[in-house]
């Protein structure tokens, strides 16, 4: 699946100098996205994604609010949020989605639960750090517990620009 979404984002960071802006979201190629492996389970749901919070919080229908497992991505009112948002819900609004279980935890402190999300064989998740509208993070390298995908994330987060909003010092 080498598909590539057109996507002409508004709403960027406005930071000079080192600052990249992605002008596309890349579906990843399916031999280069994890898929179902031992975390994948008949109990993980699907479902078709109604609304998209921001580019790590969706709601899927007759499920609830989802935050996609091991990536961040800013906040309302920070640097790129609109642009992962928006990158998010190309990827993933109106669509029907599988929701893959795989943190330490079934749920987060605010009652979301923690789910991978992927359309088809791609990643969602990993689609976003590759195009840099994410990072890596909540993981075993920040105390969150070692996820099955935590490798491709980081290996990803390594490799890819992004949106020039985030501190070097990264986790």
């Amino acid at each position: 699946m080498a598909a590539v979404l057109g996507l002409a984002l508004l709403g960027g960071c406005g930071l000079g100098g080192g600052t990249t802006s992605p002008s596309s979201v890349a579906v990843p190629d399916a031999s280069a996205v994890p898929t179902a492996g031992p975390e994948r389970s008949d109990a993980a749901g699907s479902g078709t994604i109604t609304r998209v919070v921001d580019g790590d919080t969706v709601d899927v229908e007759g499920v609830g609010r989802i935050r996609v497992i091991g990536i961040d991505t800013p906040e309302r009112g920070a640097c790129g949020y609109d642009s992962a948002t928006q990158a998010m819900s190309v990827l993933v609004l109106g669509r029907q989605v599988s929701l893959v279980p795989g943190a330490t935890e079934d749920a987060d402190r605010y009652g979301r639960l923690l789910r991978y999300v992927d359309i088809g064989s791609a990643d969602a998740g990993l689609s976003l750090i590759e195009d840099g509208w994410a990072i890596a993070r909540y993981d075993s390298r920040d105390g969150y517990g070692r996820h099955p995908r935590e490798d491709a994330y980081v290996r990803a987060d390594m490799e890819s620009g992004d949106l020039g909003c985030y501190p070097d010092d990264e986790p």
